[in-house]
């Protein structure tokens, strides 16, 4: 016996196979766009998200529109939990990412509730009145890591940047070496001596010009710094042996496309040359160049190209997720990570 066709429910012209096929073409051409779109800093036209079909939400599974079971925390991850006492601000970021990449799961909760109770024991160690500088520095940075919400953080920053301050000046501090200038120096020369950029020494010196004097003490850090990005809160990080140096707002990709991982400044440029994606190369003071004063390469990896971070043209972008992945700053504030991160420093990237 033949079936009926079930027809109830149905509104005329509402759910036929036509809105289905438009949907699926304007699902391939907004995929077409993004993948064209990846990999160095361009500025096309605003997109328009193409219409979602039911069940074809993010965290939705197939098409029948069910919840997507929540994914596990790898055990790469969970061990961080018991690394919280080690120097290092790494087990803090993993922690932070299980709470902000994994939430609903019982991991995110004890991780939301680490982060806080270090935050707290961390905020009290450095307001002790006794506390050296370095020291209340350290517990400053852990307080400030371990702080997610962005303008609890927001709220920490002139305090933190004061104590780095007092810290990068103090007699005692375990961060630098001293050199004294000798006969013949020049300060490139030093620099080269130390592996690191002779605008850190400067920075970290406190110099205005490039000349030396016999004599002269220079502020030389003992190891390269590293950077944190908090992409979701558009805030970069220069961190020198797990103390906080200074902090910045950045802009990032549209649509998330700035990616999340570990990077390593390669090629450093001042007054850099674009070139586009589209093959033109615009030189610097060029209007179409978009890479405003300074310009650090990411070493590509096998499944990124093309991403560093750079100044802009376009002040008003940062805070927001304005560029096709690459990290954007205001040119003044460029120019000072430019002095501070030497070829080869580590960045890594986190919600």
């Amino acid at each position: 016996m033949a079936r009926r066709r079930n027809t109830r429910g149905r509104k005329k012209g509402a759910q036929g196979p036509g809105r289905w096929v438009a949907l699926g073409v304007a699902g391939v051409l907004g995929l077409t766009v993004a993948i064209k779109a990846r990999g160095g800093d361009v500025e096309p036209p605003p997109l328009v998200a193409p219409p979602i079909a039911a069940g074809d939400q993010r965290g939705g599974a197939g098409t029948g529109g069910a919840p997507a079971q929540q994914a596990a925390v790898p055990a790469a991850l969970s061990a961080s939990f018991t690394k919280l006492g080690q120097p290092s601000l790494h087990p803090i970021l993993d922690l932070r990412r299980i709470a902000v990449e994994y939430p609903g799961t019982a991991e995110a909760g004890r991780a939301r509730q680490a982060l806080t109770n270090l935050a707290q024991r961390s905020l009290a160690a450095a307001r002790q009145p006794q506390a050296k500088p370095e020291q209340a520095l350290r517990a400053m940075t852990r307080a400030y890591v371990a702080t997610i919400d962005a303008r609890s953080r927001r709220d920490l920053r002139q305090e933190a940047e004061a104590l780095s301050e007092r810290a990068i000046g103090a007699k005692d501090s375990t961060l630098f070496q001293e050199y004294r200038v000798k006969r013949g120096d020049a300060l490139a020369r030093v620099a080269r001596r130390f592996k690191t950029d002779y605008r850190t020494i400067k920075r970290y010196s406190g110099m205005k010009r490039d000349g030396l004097q016999i004599g002269q003490r220079l502020r030389v850090p003992k190891r390269h710094p590293e950077i944190v990005i908090f992409k979701g809160d558009f805030e970069l990080l220069i961190v020198l042996e797990g103390c906080l140096i200074r902090a910045f707002d950045v802009a990032t990709g549209k649509n998330g496309k700035t990616p999340e991982g570990r990077f390593t400044i390669g090629t450093k440029t001042v007054d850099p040359t674009w070139y586009s994606p589209a093959g033109k190369v615009y030189k610097f003071g060029s209007p179409e160049n978009i890479l405003g004063t300074r310009w650090m390469a990411f070493k590509n990896t096998d499944e990124h190209k093309g991403f560093g971070i750079h100044g802009t043209k376009f002040p008003e972008s940062i805070g927001t997720e304005a560029s096709m992945g690459c990290i954007r700053m205001r040119n003044a504030e460029v120019e000072v990570v430019y002095d501070y991160v030497p070829s080869k420093t580590q960045v890594r990237i986190v919600k």
